[in-house]
């Protein structure tokens, strides 16, 4: 009789954790929020420095995420599905293709991250939950416009790399809605700007 409160007790611990296990299927990438997205395909990003020569960035193709099911095993059954598009490249140098920009979103949260790689500086930010507490990070700046030629950005953002002896870049500015927008080359001091 003893063994029946021990029975009763490791069976309800099993049945809690069996039924903390639920699957769940998550949709892929909905189109419609493509408009949070800088850039479609194909397309020709160029960019100048002050001796007028270019760099040239071609979005070859963007990926979204398939839909998927995963096993949650949250005691909440809190488990958020992430989707993402991605926007693959290649450019004046590297002719393999890249991920150059990838926009990742849960649908538990408003996280909505983008990283980016310009030129292997690799990066990423979330403008809905990062922008607010900019002034807290050392190496990023906001700025509420920037003049390129004759073309005004407004929220863009500056990210510095901090480890300044290994970056091939330094400074990236670039905001949601038009992507990258300038980046310094700290080697060589220039400083390359997005031709509209």
């Amino acid at each position: 009789m003893k063994a029946f409160p021990l029975f009763v007790f490791s069976f309800s611990i099993l049945l809690a954790f069996t039924a903390c296990k639920k699957e769940k299927t998550c949709p892929g990438f909905d189109s419609a929020d493509l408009s949070e997205f800088a850039y479609p395909a194909p397309d020709t990003l160029t960019f100048e420095n002050d001796q007028k020569e270019q760099f040239q960035i071609f979005i070859t193709e963007i990926r979204f995420s398939e839909p998927y099911a995963f096993e949650c095993q949250d005691l909440y059954n809190v488990c958020p599905c992430l989707n993402s598009a991605e926007a693959f490249a290649t450019d004046s140098k590297i002719a393999t293709s890249y991920c150059f920009l990838k926009m990742e979103q849960s649908d538990v949260s408003e996280m909505q991250y983008f990283h980016y790689n310009v030129r292997g500086f690799q990066f990423e930010f979330d403008f809905i939950n990062e922008l607010p507490y900019i002034d807290q990070m050392e190496h990023l700046t906001h700025h509420a416009s920037l003049t390129i030629g004759s073309t005004s950005y407004n929220d863009v953002i500056e990210i510095r790399d901090m480890d300044l002896a290994s970056a091939d870049i330094q400074r990236v500015y670039f905001n949601k809605k038009n992507g990258i927008l300038r980046y310094i080359v700290p080697s060589t001091g220039e400083t390359w700007d997005l031709i509209p």
